[in-house]
């Protein structure tokens, strides 16, 4: 981007130009003579340089510390000589609220990452970026933050998970990535019977056991055209989940049958799970990028890959995942020539790579862009190159509050106090009022 200047008014330069007269004893007999400019000529005043034009400060928020955007905001600093970027770090926790807070009154930062939704975009807080962003992401990543066709958010580089395993544990007893469910029981049952546990899990967390469950639902339901309708009519209120997902419930239910799952692991804890895993006492773990640095520090000359999440029927199978964060802008801001300076440089390959480069592991959403993935995700490449990463979460809405809820009765499955049935029943019942609510 060229430098731009402001037009300043610059001193007129005023010279006084004295002319010696031709001495009498010339032999020049020319009749013109040509002026001599004295040596001591000075200046009346002092010429002054134009100064570069005010920077103009953009303000970016977002619930990860400064360290994961550092390299964009170098970006920012080095192509946007008239922009300065302001980074405001709030923690998770308290994020949703701080920034609805300072919307709601009119203010906040001119770039907000997250608490795009139905409710922020209807009370007005997002300028509509349709026209000048739209065709340039992928509909995968922007159907999160689209409402009603107009695009509301930049999606960036996706979160997924999918299920790291030890590969020389895989080495040792000859076992094959398996590419369904009855091939991973295979492979379970193997390991079993070397003493192994098959797969680490900490299903304390209702969180981690909700998204294994939709893992399997991707594959076998959720990811195909009809099941892609289903969700975005969940949300909606008008689909139900007892209607579509319980076969694929009742197919999760088989981690049980086989001994993998166990109720013993509901009392297990993340990291617990991580130890098992990096120790070597399991095989598999269903994770993310943002435990890499851990395995590698609790198990440095550990060797891991991953493969994605698996379903009954076969495929490239799915990470369960989306954009790591949608960065919109404020409809009130006050500065939105510049923050749009901030976007379009974000939308550019050289943009896409800064971020990347702090939040190593995900995929670009902007088209034409491929991040060079580290080794340890070579056998998730079927399903990255066929687009297969999505949180079926993102396109509920209002309805997305229920998820919890589906997270803890799948723990009452494993505890054996309800049924598939009994689970998605209670999950479209909170549903329905959350939807009502909002009304």
């Amino acid at each position: 981007m060229k430098r731009k200047w402001s037009v300043s008014t610059t001193a007129i330069l005023a010279m006084s130009i004295l002319f010696t007269g031709c001495s009498t004893n010339s032999t020049d007999n020319s009749s013109t003579k040509e002026p001599v400019t004295p040596k001591n000529t000075t200046q009346t005043k002092e010429t002054k340089d134009p100064e570069p034009a005010k920077k103009v400060k953009v303000r970016l928020s977002y619930w990860n510390k400064e360290d994961s955007v550092k390299t964009l905001l170098q970006l920012f600093k080095d192509k946007l000589p008239d922009v300065t970027v302001e980074y405001q770090f709030i923690d998770n926790k308290t994020y949703p609220d701080v920034i609805k807070t300072q919307l709601a009154a009119g203010e906040g930062p001119d770039i907000i990452g997250g608490i795009i939704d139905a409710n922020t975009v209807k009370a007005g807080y997002f300028e509509n970026l349709t026209e000048r962003y739209a065709s340039k992401y992928y509909e995968t990543g922007t159907s999160t933050v689209t409402f009603d066709n107009k695009l509301y958010g930049l999606p960036q580089a996706s979160w997924f998970n999918g299920v790291y395993y030890n590969v020389d544990l895989f080495a040792k007893y000859n076992l094959k990535i398996p590419k369904t469910l009855d091939e991973y029981f295979q492979v379970a049952d193997v390991l079993k019977k070397n003493g192994i546990k098959p797969q680490a899990i900490g299903l304390k967390n209702a969180n981690v056991a909700g998204q294994s469950f939709l893992g399997l639902a991707l594959n076998d339901y959720i990811g195909t055209t009809e099941g892609k309708k289903w969700n975005e009519n969940f949300g909606k209120g008008t689909a139900k989940m007892v209607d579509a997902l319980e076969p694929a419930l009742t197919a999760w239910t088989e981690y049980l049958k086989h001994g993998v799952f166990t109720k013993d692991m509901l009392g297990l804890e993340e990291e617990q799970a991580i130890d098992e895993f990096t120790s070597g006492k399991a095989a598999m773990f269903q994770a993310g990028p943002w435990y890499m640095e851990t395995f590698k520090q609790k198990a440095p000359n550990m060797k891991i890959d991953m493969f994605p999440n698996l379903g009954t029927k076969g495929g490239p199978g799915w990470m369960v995942g989306g954009p790591g964060v949608s960065f919109g802008l404020n409809a009130k801001s006050k500065v939105k020539d510049a923050a749009y300076k901030v976007l379009d440089l974000l939308s550019t390959p050289e943009g896409q790579n800064a971020y990347w480069a702090d939040n190593k592991g995900g995929s670009s959403f902007l088209k034409g862009v491929t991040f060079e993935m580290p080794a340890e995700y070579n056998s998730a490449q079927e399903a990255f190159k066929a687009g297969n990463v999505m949180y079926p979460v993102n396109n509920w809405g209002v309805a997305g509050a229920a998820f919890p809820d589906l997270g803890k009765g799948i723990q009452e499955i494993v505890a054996g106090i309800k049924t598939p049935h009994q689970v998605l029943e209670a999950v479209d019942k909170k549903a329905t009022e959350l939807l009502e609510k909002s009304k």
